[in-house]
């Protein structure tokens, strides 16, 4: 099995300000297939789907609100990529995080299922899916450039989208001691026949679901850590502050327990020239030779949280679960002819802790450490920060996050400390 400690001692980056055209390797090569072709497609078909919608339900306030979500998505999107620069996985451009094309699919389909509902919001979400999935697939982008997309326009779609009624029929609901209460009015114009329906703002006080997006910089050099700056001092990754995100989903119970669900994909590359002739299974690398690596590790966690203390200020809060790692990396001559790769997964339980105390009505310090581990794999991960609650919708955050991987069986030892910057919507 390759010692990954060996392998990243093979790799050293090109400078950060190397030119933009790069010589193709299966690493850094373009995919074009009809799967490409369709997410190209689907990203304009699925927004277009909402329209229709709306024609179809004579609903000129929801197209209002699509063409609101659209174009503030994409405005957004289109200045985080020039603001943060990552260059994309295809060595094409320096413009790759987030995903416009992924923030455009995804527009349509929160519109659909927040103006509509699930008829026509869960077809579109898996379409919106096939659209991230279609972009990664063809080396366009990183997983972490396809959920930011994603997270960003379904926060927008939150917060210009509102669900399509009927008018005159208005619906109400209030927490009560024990649950909630549901109530329905309908007045004359909702008997009126010839009344088309409209749409109208509504919300609800139950709110049970907080969907969190996370935009962070990886100011740890993690590859290096695990070898190739040892014998490569002048090296340095392809984007010096990696930017990476997540997508935390999390449901509330009556019982004030909580189902939490994150996805996380991380990922970095190096590209130089080797010190020394190495071999990887028959796959030869000479002395001076240059060429490009990769380094991935993709987490898919859910884990199920009780309260262990709620004081007026300070709530403790433990869990259990589990939490699926994929980790991969590759590495290949510069120009192309020599790929190696290797990728492997890991299914880890998981325990955490974490408190929260209000320093004021709107200000909360949060903290949160969890352990995972199996086998003589761990994964260390513990995080500190602030909470602004905006008002009962929204919050937005900052934090400081460190996460320790080690895979034994692989001798892989994978660092990051990252500065996050958190946008979460309850509803």
């Amino acid at each position: 099995m390759l010692n990954l400690k060996t392998f990243a001692k093979t790799a050293v980056f090109l400078s950060l300000f190397a030119g933009a055209a790069q010589a193709s390797n299966e690493i850094n090569s373009s995919v074009n297939d009809s799967y490409v072709e369709a997410g190209d497609a689907l990203q304009i078909a699925i927004p277009a789907m909402g329209y229709f919608a709306a024609w179809l339900h004579d609903d000129w306030e929801g197209a209002k609100q699509l063409t609101y979500s659209v174009v503030s998505t994409q405005a957004i999107i289109h200045g985080m990529k020039y603001a943060v620069g990552r260059r994309r996985p295809n060595d094409s451009s320096w413009n790759s995080f987030p995903s416009g094309h992924t923030g455009a699919a995804f527009s349509g389909a929160a519109f659909l299922q927040s103006r509509y509902g699930a008829a026509w919001g869960v077809p579109a979400y898996a379409a919106a899916a096939f659209v991230g999935a279609s972009r990664v697939h063809g080396n366009r982008h990183f997983a972490d450039d396809v959920v930011a997309g994603a997270g960003i326009a379904f926060l927008v779609n939150q917060y210009f989208t509102s669900a399509h009624q009927v008018e005159g029929m208005y619906l109400n609901a209030t927490t009560t001691g024990d649950g909630a209460a549901l109530g329905v009015t309908l007045t004359n114009e909702f008997f009126d026949a010839e009344d088309k329906a409209k749409g109208f703002t509504q919300k609800t006080t139950v709110q049970n679901q907080r969907f969190e997006l996370g935009i962070g910089f990886n100011f740890a050099d993690s590859f290096g850590q695990i070898g190739a700056a040892d014998i490569m001092p002048s090296s340095a990754p392809v984007d010096k502050f990696q930017p990476f995100s997540y997508a935390n989903y999390q449901y509330q119970f009556d019982d004030k327990a909580m189902l939490e669900i994150e996805f996380s994909p991380n990922e970095t590359r190096r590209a130089g020239s080797l010190n020394k002739s190495v071999s990887f299974k028959g796959k030869d690398y000479r002395n001076d030779q240059e060429v490009y690596a990769a380094f991935r590790q993709w987490s898919l966690g859910a884990t199920y949280n009780m309260p262990l203390f709620q004081g007026d200020e300070l709530t403790v809060m433990g869990g259990i679960g589990a939490s699926a790692y994929y980790v991969g990396f590759e590495i290949d001559r510069k120009d192309g002819g020599n790929h190696y790769a290797e990728d492997f997964m890991r299914v880890l339980p998981a325990a955490n802790l974490r408190t929260q105390y209000e320093v004021t009505e709107h200000l909360d310090l949060l903290a949160k450490a969890q352990v995972q581990g199996w086998n003589g794999d761990h994964v260390l991960q513990a995080e500190a920060g602030l909470a602004y609650h905006i008002n009962r919708d929204w919050e937005v955050g900052l934090k400081y996050a460190y996460s320790n991987s080690k895979w034994k069986k692989h001798n892989i030892k994978y660092d990051s400390q990252s500065v996050v910057l958190t946008i979460a919507n309850h509803f």
